[in-house]
C-alpha cells in the first residue's frame, strides 16, 4: 500500500503534474501530513467517496522532492534502534518510521526514545 503511494508520488512528480490522486488506505493521512509538516508536498484534500488528492509542490519549476524511496519491503524489512537514529546526520534527508508510538520522522524518533522500522525516504 505504501508503496502504491510513494509510487504514485514520484510518478506525478516526473511529469511535473499538479496533483495526484489515489484511493485511501489505513495510514496514508498520516505519511501525507508527515510530507506536508516537511514541505515536500503543498497539501491534500479527502472527499467523502474515499479519494485523497495531493497537491505536489514545485520550486522554479523543478520538483522540492527529489526523491521518494520506499525502504522497507514484505520480504526484508529494515529496522533501526534508537541508538542508530540518532547516529545519523541531519542533512541526510527525512526518514520516516513506523514505531510503536506511531508513524513519525527521525526527528519526533529521537524526541521520544523510540526506534523502529524505516518505512520511506525522502529528500
Amino acid at each position: 500500500m505504501l508503496a502504491k503511494i510513494i509510487n504514485r508520488l514520484r510518478n506525478g512528480y516526473l511529469v511535473y503534474h499538479f496533483g495526484v490522486s489515489f484511493k485511501e488506505v489505513r495510514f496514508c493521512i498520516k505519511i501525507l501530513d508527515i510530507l506536508w509538516k516537511e514541505n515536500l508536498i503543498k497539501g491534500y484534500t479527502k472527499t467523502n467517496e474515499g479519494i485523497i488528492t495531493v497537491f505536489l509542490r514545485y520550486h522554479d519549476g523543478s520538483p522540492i522532492c527529489t526523491r521518494l524511496v520506499v525502504i522497507s519491503r514484505p520480504r526484508d524489512r529494515i529496522y533501526l534502534s534508537l541508538l542508530d537514529i540518532a547516529r545519523l546526520s541531519d542533512d541526510f534527508g527525512i526518514l520516516i518510521l513506523s514505531t510503536t508510538k506511531g508513524i513519525m520522522t527521525t526527528e519526533q524518533c529521537i524526541r521520544k526514545g523510540e526506534g523502529g522500522e524505516v518505512l520511506a525516504y525522502a529528500v
